[in-house]
This record gives C-alpha cells, sequence and structure tokens, in this order.
C-alpha cells in the first residue's frame, strides 16, 4: 500500500505543496507549509515554557 502525501497550499503562492518541504518548487519561499495556526502553537507554548522555567528557578533560588 503506497503512503498517500499529503498537500497544503503555499502559504505565499496558494499552490499545493507537500508537507514539510523545505521551499516552495513554484515561487521559492522557504518552509511554505507552515500555516499561522502552527505558528502560533509553538510561540504560545515557548513563552509557557519559557515562564515556568523563570518561576522554578526563581522558587529555588529563594
Amino acid at each position: 500500500m503506497k503512503k498517500e502525501i499529503k498537500k497544503v497550499p503555499c502559504r505565499y503562492c496558494r499552490q499545493e505543496v507537500e508537507m514539510g518541504v523545505k521551499r516552495c518548487p513554484h515561487c521559492g519561499t522557504h518552509n511554505p507549509s507552515m500555516n499561522v495556526k502552527r505558528a502560533m502553537i509553538w510561540t504560545v507554548t515557548s513563552i509557557v515554557v519559557l515562564y515556568l522555567i523563570g518561576y522554578i528557578l526563581e522558587v529555588l533560588k529563594g
């Protein structure tokens, strides 16, 4: 059974590209499959993790 490759629109030119490609074959944009929702999830997660690290270090410091 052949694995189906998921395609998403390029965030710049809107042409279909394979999920996870480094560069759009149509317009050359870097990381064309990165969408806003995924970027926001990574941003919020990073902020929460950094806040927790700072809080834990402050508590341990005394």
